[in-house]
């Protein structure tokens, strides 16, 4: 049985790579940040990109569109052995991600690392990826802007609206 391949191409179609079915790719905004996606094959023309049906001409022009630029990934991106890197924020010399383990009982979690180092550090983790995907984003906010964050209120407002 052949393996499906998923196409990616340019607004005019010119190919641009293809990867496997199961594959990921990397889209890097103009701005730096960036977000890994998952594709499934779909048919000849349309692909899946983290659940999210496209048609592959169409998933071209809204990268265009938005000055992106999209290539397959290389080798996914791993800490601890368990969460896999889904998002990442340069801000300075500085580097957030957001990562994804299926089993663990935390799936969501963020860290802080640098450009320049292997390694990540100060881990949050997170029950859902509304709460991990907000805390990545303060996070990079807060090292653009100086401010401080606490990552911690969240959980604090949380337990004093579960009193009420």
């Amino acid at each position: 049985m052949d393996e499906k391949m998923i196409r990616f191409i340019d607004s005019r179609y010119n190919e641009l790579f293809t990867i496997p079915d199961g594959g990921s790719i990397v889209v890097t905004t103009p701005n730096g940040e960036q977000y890994v996606g998952v594709c499934k094959y779909l048919d000849e023309t349309h692909l899946d990109v983290n659940g999210r049906c496209y048609h592959i001409c169409e998933f071209a022009e809204v990268l265009e569109r938005n000055g992106s630029k999209v290539e397959p990934e290389k080798e996914p991106e791993m800490v601890g052995g368990y969460y896999r890197i889904t998002h990442r924020i340069s801000v300075g010399d500085k580097v957030y991600v957001m990562g994804h383990s299926s089993t663990s009982p935390q799936p969501y979690a963020t860290w802080q690392a640098y450009r320049d180092r292997p390694g990540k550090d100060w881990g949050h983790y997170w029950s859902n990826r509304s709460d991990a995907w907000s805390d990545l984003l303060c996070r990079a906010d807060a090292e653009r802007t100086g401010k401080s964050y606490d990552h911690t209120k969240k959980y604090k407002q949380k337990n004093r609206d579960d009193a009420r």
